[in-house]
């Protein structure tokens, strides 16, 4: 060519190297997507064919990886062919390798923690379901700060003055957030021990009813008169909470009074048909039963009915509850028994003594035309 001719032979040997190195970075281009159209086309097609989403994620990882080694690779080439040994070639270039790496561990986050068993089939750490994408984060973040370092040495920069910055600042922030990252940890701390999930009825000293919404700062519960509290997870994980419902059986307790002038013949009587009619009912505990004469009360003698019911829905509960007291209430007709009366007296700490029925009589007749009660 006469214009190559006319050039001195360092600059036309400088021009056929750019043109060479041009035409090996183009190779590399065509290259990756010949790789692409070859190897990891027909591979996507078969993983989409069979839904395996692990196996996509993995293909990804490569492809990424891949994709900036062929970079790192196509520079250094390049460099080769022009006869360019500037250790910022080399320093570009194991960036390009360093990035790859990092980006290929950083997919593999997502892999590794896809699902709350294969993060324990490969880290033997058994973490609830909703705390991965926090794990997720986490590690996301640890993975990018090390490549960062990595980086910053690479080009031969000092980064312990970095590290200690960073350091003061985080301090600072954690001063300034403290009630927010305790709120986070609280959360954490309620995600992963579970006392209570959304939906289930909860008593703790703040509120009482049931909770909304299970949140990053706070969690929500509607209590009965439906207003709705707000507690800070912070309080939360360290709260006394009781769980109604994952009740499994309610406990019934009642105590009968029956009238003083009941035989024991009558009591002897009414007791086993008490213990009859709940041993029929197949929501009672059986182990649980009890029904004895307890003591003689101020009112009347008692009679102390004790139980468990396997209905843990309260509505159900008092249901059956509602359906035990009408049962006894029919025994004691049926048996003739009369229920205490409950009585106030309140004449104890009178000075004056008690009047006796026949006293009673003799001033209703000394003064008959008092009213009548």
């Amino acid at each position: 060519m006469p214009l190559l001719d006319q050039l001195s032979p360092d600059v036309r040997n400088f021009l056929l190297r750019v043109l060479v190195a041009i035409l090996a970075l183009i190779v590399v281009f065509l290259l990756r997507h010949t790789l692409t159209w070859l190897i990891v086309s027909p591979l996507r097609r078969r993983l989409d064919r069979t839904q395996w989403q692990p196996g996509n994620i993995a293909l990804d990882i490569l492809t990424t990886a891949i994709r900036f080694f062929l970079i790192a690779f196509g520079l250094y080439l390049g460099a080769e062919i022009l006869g360019l040994n500037d250790v910022f070639v080399t320093h570009l270039v194991r960036t390009f390798i360093i990035i790859g790496v990092a980006m290929g561990v950083y997919r593999a986050v997502e892999l590794i923690a896809f699902s709350r068993r294969q993060l324990q089939n490969v880290t033997g750490l058994a973490i609830e379901e909703e705390l991965l994408p926090f794990v997720r984060t986490a590690l996301r973040l640890v993975i990018i700060s090390l490549a960062l370092v990595i980086i910053v040495q690479e080009w031969g920069y000092d980064v312990s003055g970095l590290i200690a910055g960073l350091g003061l600042g985080g301090l600072a922030f954690s001063l300034a957030a403290q009630d927010t990252i305790a709120n986070l940890f609280g959360f954490t701390a309620v995600v992963g021990d579970r006392p209570f999930v959304e939906g289930e009825f909860i008593k703790i000293p703040e509120a009482e009813g049931k909770v909304e919404r299970v949140g990053l700062r706070s969690t929500r519960i509607r209590q009965l008169d439906q207003s709705l509290v707000t507690v800070p997870n912070s309080k939360m994980a360290t709260a006394a909470i009781i769980n109604w419902s994952r009740l499994s059986k309610r406990r019934y307790l009642n105590k009968i009074g029956i009238d003083y002038n009941t035989t024991s013949q009558q009591i002897r009587a009414v007791l086993p048909l008490i213990r009859t009619m709940l041993a029929d009912r197949p929501a009672v505990e059986q182990e649980s039963l009890q029904v004895f004469f307890n003591s003689f009360g101020k009112n009347g003698l008692e009679i102390e009915v004790v139980c468990f019911i396997k209905l843990p829905d309260y509505a159900q509960f008092s249901a059956e509850r509602e359906s035990i007291n009408l049962a006894i209430m029919e025994i004691f007709e049926t048996t003739g028994l009369q229920l205490a009366e409950p009585r106030l007296v309140i004449d104890e700490l009178s000075p004056y003594p008690r009047l006796t029925p026949q006293d009673e009589a003799q001033a209703r007749a000394a003064n008959p035309d008092a009213k009548q009660e």
